[in-house]
């Protein structure tokens, strides 16, 4: 942005010029009119803080009304480009929005110019944010009405493939979209709340399946992913104890998931969490470690059983002597605080035999098997 200092008298633009700037104005007063001569007709008079200008910008067409500087004035220039970036960043449908507002107050400019009523019927396109906007609203009405569905993905011994336990994982089932992906329903469900009914939903048949899996104390575990809603209030300890009792699964064979996104907002409220969730013999694990930056502070404070770490470290431990070198060091830091670990991302043999050079005696990944419905599994389970 730049600035623009106009005289008292001068012309900013003119009707029908085409629009490739917008201004704010920051010192003076602008006349905003339509016509020439005795037809000239004064719309307003706008005073600092206000804009103008923006609507040719914004729907692309030629200035609707010129603008002349009534006293000396100092106006911010804003570009065509530093408003179609500003649009492409917003949401969709407000970005949608604002274009229709647009038009619609163009239409109103007009008939009232004209002396016409401005009732009417108007109709357009259905443009990419109402469609995102419907979008929303089945995914919405999916969550709610319960097509949220657990997928189990088995965590294995490194040493032998033995399944020790299940990360449960969430999809969602809807008539227009399908079987949709976490990325395609999870943040709409953070936005809204909705992300506690998933999580709860998720936490209560994911125990349902421990159970039925195994009614063994000692039965491979099932792990859950809350979200940073349950981390603002201290109720979820207690929903999690109620659903243990219920389907008559030892709380230690439930681990509650969190990420660091979750923690930075409150520790001290995730801490104390931490330890209602031990007190009650819940084991937590730090998920997805190694994409962020404050990993190591979360280790030293609060007291994890577990830790998963994230597929890009993973990946690259074949190849990278440095990522080697930072897993080594990992696990003798975990080994030293009785932290274990968990290798996400698992794809192939040769990683397998890495992360054991390594030390480590836990993974998941696409190597041992894909996420699949959770009754799929219990009847493979069953049938072993």
């Amino acid at each position: 942005m730049h600035n623009r200092d106009v005289s008292a008298g001068e012309a900013i633009f003119a009707e029908g010029d085409t629009a490739d700037t917008a201004y704010l104005i920051e010192r003076g007063a602008v006349e905003i009119a339509v016509g020439r001569g005795d037809d000239r007709k004064v719309l307003a008079q706008l005073g600092p803080g206000e804009v103008f200008g923006e609507m040719g910008l914004i729907d692309g067409t030629p200035r609707s009304a010129a603008a002349a500087a009534v006293s000396d004035c100092r106006l911010v220039v804003v570009t065509s480009d530093q408003i179609r970036q500003a649009i492409a960043r917003s949401d969709p449908f407000f970005a949608e929005l604002m274009r229709k507002l647009v038009g619609r107050l163009r239409q109103t400019q007009t008939a009232l110019l004209q002396g016409n009523d401005i009732i009417g019927v108007r109709t357009s396109d259905i443009g990419p944010g109402y469609s995102e906007l419907l979008r929303e609203r089945d995914i919405a009405q999916a969550i709610i009405e319960g097509s949220v569905e657990p997928f189990l993905q088995p965590i294995v011994d490194l040493h032998d493939g033995r399944t020790l336990g299940f990360e449960t994982l969430a999809r969602c089932r809807s008539e227009q979209a399908g079987l949709m992906q976490p990325f395609d329903f999870l943040p709409l469900a953070r936005r809204t709340g909705l992300i506690r009914r998933v999580d709860l939903g998720m936490a209560e048949r994911a125990l349902a399946c421990c159970r039925r899996i195994s009614g063994e104390a000692d039965g491979p575990f099932v792990s859950i992913n809350v979200s940073a809603w349950h981390f603002q209030t201290d109720q979820l300890p207690d929903s999690l104890t109620r659903m243990a009792e219920l389907h008559g699964v030892v709380p230690s064979r439930v681990c509650v998931e969190i990420t660091e996104s979750v923690l930075i907002d409150d520790i001290a409220l995730a801490e104390r969490t931490m330890d209602d969730l031990h007190d009650a013999g819940f084991r937590v694990a730090l998920d997805d470690f190694g994409t962020g930056f404050s990993s190591l502070t979360f280790l030293h404070r609060l007291p994890f059983d577990l830790i998963k770490v994230d597929g890009i470290l993973v990946g690259g431990a074949q190849t990278s002597a440095r990522q080697r070198a930072m897993l080594q060091g990992l696990v003798e830091l975990c080994d030293r605080l009785d932290i274990e670990l968990i290798a996400e991302g698992v794809e192939d043999a040769g990683t397998v035999r890495t992360l054991l050079d390594l030390g480590f005696t836990m993974g998941q990944g696409a190597h041992f098997a894909l996420p699949a419905p959770a009754e799929q599994v219990i009847a493979a389970w069953g049938r072993e």
